[in-house]
């Protein structure tokens, strides 16, 4: 597992009667998380083998050998002389 800085890997919620109740994500094997990706809840789980790209904001589980990325699309275009 890789993980690069400012990843967060954390809890839905935060109160006292959940402090038995696992809040943190499950991450498997050769997995890669790149930076400012934040991943939250117990129930979460990020299969072997997937790759998350930067800025990703995840809280449902991602199968085994995904590729999840944050894309933004800047579409130029021009207009041709008439």
């Amino acid at each position: 597992m890789v993980i690069y800085q400012g990843v967060t890997l954390g809890a839905l919620h935060v109160t006292k009667d959940l402090s038995d109740v696992k809040r943190h994500p499950t991450v498997e094997d050769n997995v890669i998380i790149y930076a400012r990706s934040t991943i939250l809840g117990g129930n979460t789980t990020i299969g072997k083998g997937s790759i998350i790209g930067g800025s990703v904001f995840i809280t449902k589980s991602v199968p085994p050998f995904s590729q999840v990325f944050n894309t933004h699309q800047v579409r130029i275009t021009t207009k041709t002389s008439v």
